[in-house]
């Protein structure tokens, strides 16, 4: 009995996950890796949804060469049962590891580190899972100045037990081929449409598997392999640009997207910011 109690527990506390907000895109170049994300935050009731903040940080630096981007959930409940965003709890993911901008640390070691620090915050609390499904991408430059990317995704019922519901993260690298790509996070109907030339809604149709080759002739010839650093911020602002102006006019779209657009580089001298929000007061916005 103990058993089923945790697993309709679990199943019941999934069956109140939320499509994502945010984009984030990540491209890669030759030169180097480009993120760029919104800033707001959306909370859902199951029937409607608000907007909470478009001041929320979504891009983070670890160390010297690696960058961290969220999509999907916004906070986790700490040890102590307070909310946490996901800014914070990166931050005391530095602390705790001791890293500071100055610190080297592979991007395997980071995702590595960093799936098990925020899995600890999970099976602290096992509401965290009615938060939705949570994105971290980690990416950078490994000690041979190769480019590295991963993906975490939370939350994963790993194991369970007669009394217990572990919680883990799904794991894995991204980009293995190591050429030049992007990869869009969080909202993507609208950079599916514009540069796959399809409602992704056609997935789950059997049109799509029966004309697939012909719906992907649809595709947009984006030549990562020749972009710039310039030229990649420039895709990575245009996507992001365009989600938030097409939510503002599609009746039918959650705005999920919105707020200033952080830009980060990464290139093997560092991790730096092109364009950041900053704090501010009234009258100098």
């Amino acid at each position: 009995m103990r058993k089923l109690f945790f697993l309709l527990l679990v199943f019941s506390l999934f069956d109140h996950v939320t499509g994502h907000a945010t984009v984030n895109i990540l491209v890669t170049t030759y030169d180097g890796f480009v993120i760029a994300a919104d800033s707001r935050v959306t909370l859902s009731d199951e029937e409607k949804y608000r907007i909470a903040s478009d001041s929320y940080q979504k891009v983070f630096r670890v160390g010297q060469l690696v960058g961290v981007s969220c999509s999907g959930a916004a906070f986790l409940y700490d040890a102590s049962g307070q909310k946490r965003n996901i800014g914070s709890i990166i931050d005391s993911y530095k602390i705790k590891q001791a890293i500071t901008d100055s610190t080297y640390v592979s991007p395997r070691a980071v995702a590595d580190s960093l799936m098990k620090f925020v899995a600890g915050i999970y099976n602290k609390h096992l509401k965290n899972v009615k938060g939705g499904r949570l994105d971290l991408w980690v990416f950078g430059y490994d000690e041979n100045k190769d480019r590295k990317s991963f993906e975490i995704i939370f939350p994963n019922v790993k194991r369970y037990s007669e009394d217990s519901v572990q919680i883990l993260g799904n794991f894995k690298e991204l980009n293995t081929s190591g050429y030049p790509a992007s990869r869009v996070g969080g909202q993507t109907d609208v950079f599916t449409r514009l540069i796959k030339g399809y409602d992704p809604k056609l997935l789950g149709f059997s049109c799509y598997q029966k004309e697939k080759d012909k719906i992907d002739r649809l595709r947009y010839d984006i030549r990562y392999s020749i972009m710039s650093l310039q030229d990649a911020i420039d895709f990575a602002v245009f996507i992001v640009r365009a989600t938030i102006e097409a939510q503002r006019f599609n009746q039918k779209a959650v705005m999920g997207v919105g707020g200033d657009i952080d830009i980060a580089i990464i290139t093997p001298e560092g991790f730096r910011w092109i364009q950041r929000k900053q704090l501010h007061g009234e009258g100098n916005q």
